[in-house]
């Protein structure tokens, strides 16, 4: 099977939102039209974290796959460790990753293995992304994608 075969059927299940417990701060009223959000001091921004539509990669599933396969580099991987990766995003409203981390469980990584470095570096190279929605109106999102960089 090769590469760009293997990511376009780990893509169907490529995205999923992850669930932060919100934090209700005076910064942080809920918005109508049922999205969740907390206040994030770090970054200065109400964070959404259930939208009506998530972040993507501009140009979709195909466009993202073209990407990962030209800035992949297999040769940082390890097969010897998990090769299920979890990124948590905070992409702004004008589609900016303001943060990146992966995630093992509910727990951001300290430490990152090879492969969490490696799919970390992609993701900090992809540029700006199609921002979330609530409402019609782009927001600031917090999200999580699996990524599997692994061929065994």
């Amino acid at each position: 099977m090769n590469l760009i075969t293997y990511f376009a059927l780990l893509f169907s299940s490529f995205s999923s939102l992850w669930s932060h417990p919100s934090i209700k701060t005076a910064h942080d009223p809920q918005p109508a039209f049922g999205c969740t959000t907390y206040y994030d001091p770090a970054l200065k921004l109400t964070v959404y974290t259930g939208v009506e539509k998530s972040p993507e990669y501009p140009g979709g599933s195909p466009a993202w796959l073209q990407f990962v396969n030209k800035n992949l580099n297999e040769a940082n991987l390890d097969a010897s460790v998990d090769c299920n990766v979890k990124i948590k995003m905070i992409i702004d409203a004008t589609g900016e990753i303001k943060k990146a981390v992966p995630v093992r469980g509910d727990a951001e990584v300290k430490e990152p293995n090879a492969n969490e470095k490696e799919v970390l570096r992609v993701y900090l190279k992809s540029g700006t992304w199609v921002p979330g929605k609530c409402g019609g109106n782009n927001v600031t999102t917090e999200f999580v994608q699996s990524f599997t960089p692994c061929i065994k």
